[in-house]
């Protein structure tokens, strides 16, 4: 029965994510040096297929190829090459040549001077074509003037560029007839807090700045809302701001700029922790719905805000000034409900940290029903998400659990960039109740690494988090978890006799000589099985009460939630009907 129900649901996610006749849109534009080429589509889930219109702007190439890739590789790549001639359903070898398919999947629909249309299934079950599935989809267009005959996708007569879309909207990211932004309230302010250091970036690899700032106007006996935010980027420095947070500060401090980890940094900076926003590159702006607004100020309190910002310099560039940060667009016009923001995932630590040379190690972040019983009774609605990884991460992704059975997602992208962490606005809004479990999962692929990628800040270091927005606020804003201290050190200590009592976590992961040989595997097991350490805090950074019955649980050292999925998951049968994003297990 199993093999039966898989063949007659060989379009899995279209039918339980995209069972409606909407038709969704996007374009991407390739910047080459004659002319820009533009993609735009329309993915009709009805009639499983998405339709292409490819506009060949000012001078026509002679040869256009427009591939898509799960993770940005030019090899192992489906693509369709243009010619004046014929269009051909083609794909890229592990060595780079462009070859043709035996099946060919593009039809073409009108062939004009300055365009062409070409449709294609979203699932054809040929091993050369590509699944178009929810998430990010990273498209290499590549055109030669002069050439008509290229047969290696490297070859220099091509120029080329890389851009990324989602041609496949997931189960809860629909726009809807009135998804459009709310105008802005009459007395609406824009505030911009921008970097003023006189200093250029330094050109290290990973450096984090600071910007303290005093908000323009009277938040110390006013409340406001901030309705809309977004980058305040310096033209040609797109490349090295990798990522922004912002912060309110809970204690009057004075203005300041410099490296966060400058020992001048004011002391009272300790008291801007509470998160109201977060950016990274490919990011638009964050827009709130109509009816609620991130509040600020009242109270006699929240005078100052801080803009983290991440550069990341690989190049170790030199002499690069930067007067980047971010701008809000504040009102006084109270909407209905105030408006927070979450982080899940894992914490920034080193236990949660990846062994060299894996392929697809995921890894979990708990928000389990201990902390989200302190969410309102009426629960919260989830309007917007932005998941986070560094250079190894692949596929991010939140599900959720109500009564330990998994429910649904909050958001997944199959085909994750760090180069494109795009905000996801979500339609209709992901209630989540008091009680309900999430989980963040993060995969990794370090095959191209010989030492253990370690959980942290730096670019070479990994993170996994989910920034949610949503409404009404609670005074949860940070519930992520990573494997406890007590599992790693007793696994470490009787598995490779080391002393994990008196070892620090980063110690042990490097004294690990061999992660083959199943070790690897064994690991896997204890992180899945073992105890977690919870971080669930409040705005002002402290941990939520934890209750228990049992004296030897805590936030530090709990059981992970018992969670339970269907046994039987509607996908595509990658044995019966393949596709070219299969071929990275062949590797």
């Amino acid at each position: 029965m199993r093999s039966a129900s898989a063949a007659a649901a060989l379009f899995f996610f279209f039918v339980a994510y995209c069972g409606v006749p909407h038709v969704h849109g996007g374009e991407v534009v390739a910047e080459l040096f004659y002319t820009n080429v533009t993609v735009k589509w329309h993915a009709d889930y009805e009639r499983q297929l998405v339709e292409f219109s490819i506009w060949f702007g000012a001078k026509r190439p002679d040869l256009l190829f427009v591939g898509f890739s799960d993770f940005g590789d030019l090899n192992s790549t489906d693509g369709l090459l243009i010619s004046h001639r014929e269009i051909k359903d083609v794909h890229t070898t592990r060595a780079y040549r462009i070859r043709p398919d035996l099946q060919q999947d593009f039809q073409q629909l009108r062939k004009r001077k300055d365009h062409i249309v070409v449709t294609r299934k979203l699932v054809t079950c040929d091993s050369r074509d590509y699944v178009f599935q929810p998430g990010t989809t990273q498209f290499h267009i590549a055109a030669s003037w002069g050439f008509t005959t290229l047969t290696n996708i490297l070859d220099k007569r091509w120029l080329k560029d890389k851009k990324f879309g989602k041609v496949i909207e997931g189960p809860t990211d629909y726009p809807s007839a009135d998804d459009e932004p709310a105008s802005l309230e009459k007395d609406v302010k824009i505030v911009i807090v921008n970097s003023n250091n006189p200093d250029p970036i330094p050109n290290v690899e990973t450096t984090y700045e600071c910007i303290i700032r005093k908000m323009p106007f009277d938040t110390i006996s006013s409340m406001y809302h901030i309705v809309r935010m977004e980058p305040y980027i310096t033209p040609g420095n797109e490349h090295l701001v990798h990522h922004m947070e912002v912060f309110i500060c809970r204690d009057e401090v004075e203005e300041w700029n410099g490296n966060c980890n400058d020992p001048k940094k004011p002391p009272k900076s300790k008291s801007c922790s509470h998160v109201i926003a977060a950016w990274a590159m490919g990011e638009g702006p964050i827009i709130y719905p109509r009816e609620a607004g991130l509040p600020f100020g009242g109270k006699g309190r929240n005078e100052y805000v801080m803009v983290e910002i991440h550069y990341n310099n690989p190049e170790l560039l030199q002499g690069v000034m930067d007067k980047s940060g971010f701008q809000f667009y504040v009102t006084g016009m109270l909407r209905k409900y105030d408006a927070g923001i979450m982080e899940l995932g894992l914490i920034y630590s080193d236990a949660n940290s990846i062994p060299p040379n894996q392929k697809a190690w995921a890894m979990n972040g708990y928000c389990p029903s201990q902390c989200t019983q302190n969410l309102p009774e009426e629960g919260i609605n989830i309007f917007a998400s932005q998941m986070h990884a560094h250079l190894t991460g692949r596929k991010l992704w939140t599900s959720r659990y109500r009564s330990g059975v998994q429910i649904g997602d909050v958001n997944r992208d199959e085909h994750y960039s760090p180069h494109w962490q795009h905000l996801q606005q979500l339609r209709p809004f992901v209630r989540v109740m008091p009680g309900d479990t999430l989980v963040t999962t993060c995969v990794y692929d370090t095959r191209r690494r010989s030492k253990v990628t370690f959980g942290g800040y730096g670019i070479t270091d990994e993170m996994c988090v989910n920034y949610i927005y949503y409404y009404p606020a609670s005074d949860v804003e940070v519930c992520k978890s990573a494997i406890s201290n007590v599992t790693l050190r007793e696994y470490f200590t009787q598995r490779h006799l080391m002393n994990g009592h008196s070892m620090s976590i980063s110690d042990m992961y490097n004294k690990v000589k061999d992660w083959g040989n199943g070790v690897d595997e064994e690991f896997y097991n204890v992180l899945n099985v073992g105890n977690i350490n919870m971080n669930c805090l409040k705005s002002n950074g402290e941990p939520h009460k934890f209750y228990t019955s049992d004296p030897r649980q805590s936030w530090e050292n709990m059981p992970k939630p018992k969670l339970f999925s269907g046994s039987f998951i509607w996908t595509r049968d990658r044995f019966q009907c393949p596709a070219i994003n299969d071929m990275v297990n062949f590797d």
